[in-house]
């Protein structure tokens, strides 16, 4: 008869979608190296990600009183240990795990979606996603590119959820472009992640859903910011440029900075946020 395991409870308590699915690959290594000793039951803000996940064997929401019955614990994405905005965000969540810093074939990202597919078939999807200056295009620039698109008679849709992050006390915002299919705030994350899937190209911020995309084989373009691209990036086949265009600004400081410009002479300018040129450039590219 097989030994019954050890209860074992992982606490996720990160608020960011990008975040909570970063530590699908440290939780499938988690199973792996844990397998016989420990059964591991999560414990998460975003709980909901994890629902059809085969790599816990429970999930419950971040203040399930169940946890109390749990003496062993783990915690991953601990901010006052490691510096998130230096550390490789897989490592971030990995090494407090006890794991180190997980491989390139480790990083693969996943997502399990519950719901069946219902989405629709499109050429290129956008998320305009407004949050920190450094971390957003400006509005004028992605309906610049809509249209651009448009243009070549290219379906585009825009896709995205306006929601409010307590941990970073900011509304963030997806709008909608003229001419572009608005599938804002009507997707599940199920249907979103379908519709990534299914595209030719999605063009986007760093944040969530450059995060879910990472789990699909479709081709992305991913816009810059004040973070340096490697510290984000999205490993599949062991290449984080497999199917993947980072377009960087012109700063080569790197510094972290979510409104201002360290530098004196960048003043006004956030240099780390890409031109229009270089963007349409990667986006018209990777259509080819």
């Amino acid at each position: 008869m097989a030994a019954t395991r050890e209860r074992l409870a992982v606490l996720l308590p990160c608020e960011g979608i990008g975040d909570a699915l970063f530590a699908i690959p440290v939780l499938r290594k988690l199973r792996e190296v844990h397998r016989e000793h420990y059964a591991l039951e999560l414990f998460a803000r975003r709980h909901e990600l994890f629902a059809s996940c085969p790599y816990v064997d429970s999930v419950h929401r971040i203040d399930d009183p169940a946890l109390n019955s749990i003496q062993k614990r783990l915690r991953m994405f601990k901010t006052d240990g490691l510096l998130h905005w230096m550390v490789d965000t897989f490592d971030f969540l990995s090494i407090p795990a006890g794991l180190g810093t997980l491989t390139f074939r480790e990083k693969q990202l996943e997502y399990f979606p519950g719901e069946p597919d219902a989405a629709e078939a499109l050429d290129v999807v956008l998320n305009t996603s407004m949050t920190w200056p450094t971390r957003s295009w400006a509005l004028e620039n992605w309906q610049r590119l809509a249209d651009a698109l448009r243009s070549r008679r290219l379906s585009v849709a825009v896709v995205g959820k306006d929601v409010h992050i307590e941990a970073d006390r900011m509304d963030k915002r997806s709008p909608a472009l003229e001419g572009a299919r608005n599938l804002v705030n009507s997707l599940s994350l199920d249907q979103t992640y379908y519709t990534l899937k299914k595209c030719r190209l999605f063009v986007t911020g760093q944040g969530g859903l450059s995060v879910l995309a990472g789990a699909t084989d479709t081709e992305i373009v991913v816009l810059g910011m004040s973070i340096e691209w490697s510290k984000r990036a999205i490993y599949r086949n062991e290449d984080p440029h497999y199917k993947v265009t980072y377009v960087s600004g012109t700063c080569p400081v790197h510094c972290a900075s979510t409104s201002t410009c360290p530098l004196p002479e960048n003043r006004g300018e956030l240099k780390c946020v890409p031109r229009y040129e270089a963007v349409e450039a990667a986006v018209l590219a990777r259509l080819t």
